[in-house]
């Protein structure tokens, strides 16, 4: 991987700069965006296998093709060796372009700091998985040595939820002088993390963690504010005002860890719109961006692409032409419209793919399930061909149960279907249910239907995986468009880094973006 000298933003081989990266990224989804915009529940009924090139569909339709072949296609790369070479060239071209998602190394990782790294784990985020343990170390590494660099008097933590993050700035070892604010919206997130900084204070003030070399200073005792703030777009600027109160111009920084959506957007806007000192932020759940809508002729070739109404697309746009956009940012990428479809695609984590296979197939299955009940309701009447598809969500091992007990007679009478066509049987009644729909189809009907159409799930597997593979490109969209815009607002020497902080296997959203201005 290389660096940008004028940005610190880490790009993929080939690259000399921001702006060559975002332009090839901006023309490799102008050319496969179709793929992203893909809604798999569509599969059947909107066709989306005959979007697909023919040769394409030829290579993934053969007996030869099986379906874990995509699994190594999609975490690494990895094609066999009689695929298209149309096909090869889309793979390695989302692999190039890909954002470098592998762990740059961190003060952290020698032998030196690793009693400290012990310390953290025992004081501050004991009961936490192992994966946000590191998210947090790693995380709080970084903010303190740009703290302290920046001669930043407060921190923000935006999103603090129940203050892990916060407390190691507050009270590690080797933390900065910053006082500590911790922000979220949820007022029962800032009690329970005041309720767990009581707990902390008791465990660092005690004779165990003086026996075990924590100093202990009672200046610590009032070192963090918790507070409750809805923070989006239009009220980012609220968030620097209130960072600001108390502190010398300029002298503190805004930083969060996994800020979902906006919240993200509305945390780079009030950096950029402010004189604070710095930003380190890890952004998430990029299906909850808003983006500033096209044309009402845009929309509706976007509508036709997704098999959306454009009424639904025109209703979405008269509710969030209020707010500002969360993307872009920037002007790096004009004219660019992702649309809801592309930004859930965007939060895929194809390098676990091959470290949980059970579950990645698992999720094919789950996926085939729902494209094959929107087309069975279809097919059957019970749902109108332009209806969108109702939200199913998670069918638990309960509702599948119940389905059964519901179906007892009917199971008892059906002696043609194999285990996954009972599978399917029970989970169309199972979610049906969960709908609260009236119409139902016999198990019969079921079976048929998935006995008819057990070819696509191959299909459809094909189809999700290269979906996937675009949404690593969308994320690096995402991560430029941001750092494009840091960057124009940093100022005369100032820093941006963009790079990956945890491993991208345990944590899928592992890039943090950093902003420095010269002090």
């Amino acid at each position: 991987m290389d660096t940008d000298t004028a940005s610190g933003v880490t790009l993929p081989r080939g690259f000399d700069s921001l702006d060559q990266y975002a332009e090839a990224l901006g023309q490799a989804y102008s050319q496969f965006g179709y793929l992203a915009q893909m809604h798999i529940v569509n599969f059947f009924v909107s066709d989306q296998w005959s979007k697909l090139p023919p040769e394409w569909q030829r290579y993934f339709d053969a007996d030869a093709f099986h379906i874990t072949s995509l699994v190594k296609m999609a975490s690494t790369g990895t094609v066999d060796s009689d695929c298209p070479d149309s096909l090869r060239a889309y793979v390695e071209q989302m692999v190039s372009l890909q954002f470098p998602r592998e762990k740059l190394a961190s003060t952290f990782d020698n032998t030196d700091t690793s009693e400290e790294r012990s310390r953290i784990q025992k004081y501050f985020l004991d009961g936490m998985s192992p994966k946000k343990q590191a998210e947090v170390i790693e995380l709080s590494q970084l903010v303190t040595e740009i703290a302290t660099a920046t001669g930043c008097r407060r921190i923000t933590d935006v999103g603090a939820g129940q203050g892990y993050l916060t407390r190691v700035l507050a009270y590690a070892s080797n933390s900065s002088t910053a006082q500590l604010l911790a922000l979220d919206h949820d007022w029962k997130q800032a009690r329970g993390a005041e309720k767990y900084q009581k707990r902390t204070l008791k465990r660092l003030r005690g004779t165990r963690a003086r026996s075990e070399g924590y100093v202990w200073d009672d200046a610590l005792e009032t070192r963090i504010v918790h507070d409750v703030e809805a923070i989006d777009m239009q009220t980012a600027l609220k968030l620097a005002d209130i960072s600001q109160q108390g502190v010398p111009d300029g002298a503190f920084m805004l930083c969060g860890l996994h800020a979902c959506g906006n919240l993200s957007s509305a945390v780079l806007r009030a950096f950029a719109e402010s004189n604070a000192a710095a930003v380190a932020l890890v952004p998430c759940c990029y299906n909850h961006i808003t983006e500033k809508h096209p044309s009402s002729d845009t929309a509706a070739a976007a509508a036709a692409s997704v098999g959306e109404c454009l009424d639904q697309i025109q209703s979405r746009q008269s509710s969030q032409d209020e707010q500002l956009p969360g993307f872009p940012l920037s002007d790096r990428f004009p004219g660019v419209f992702l649309g809801a479809n592309s930004l859930k695609a965007a939060c895929q984590a194809t390098p676990r793919w091959e470290h949980e296979i059970d579950s990645t197939m698992e999720s094919f299955k789950r996926n085939f399930f729902r494209a094959l009940l929107h087309h069975l309701m279809v097919s059957s009447g019970g749902l109108s061909a332009d209806a969108a598809f109702p939200v199913v969500g998670k069918i638990t091992t309960t509702d599948i149960d119940q389905a059964r007990r519901d179906t007892l007679d009917q199971l008892a009478n059906n002696e043609t279907g194999d285990r996954d066509d009972i599978d399917f049987a029970l989970y169309v009644y199972a979610a049906l249910k969960r709908l609260d729909y009236a119409w139902r189809p016999s198990v019969a009907q079921c079976i048929a239907c998935r006995q008819e159409m057990q070819h696509g799930l191959k299909q459809m597997a094909a189809v999700w995986a290269l979906r996937s593979m675009i949404g690593s490109l969308i994320e690096s969209i995402i991560v430029v468009d941001r750092a494009a815009y840091l960057g124009r607002h940093c100022g005369p020497g100032g820093l941006v880094r963009a790079f990956a902080l945890f491993d991208p296997v345990t944590s899928p959203r592992n890039i943090v973006l950093v902003g420095q201005r010269k002090r």
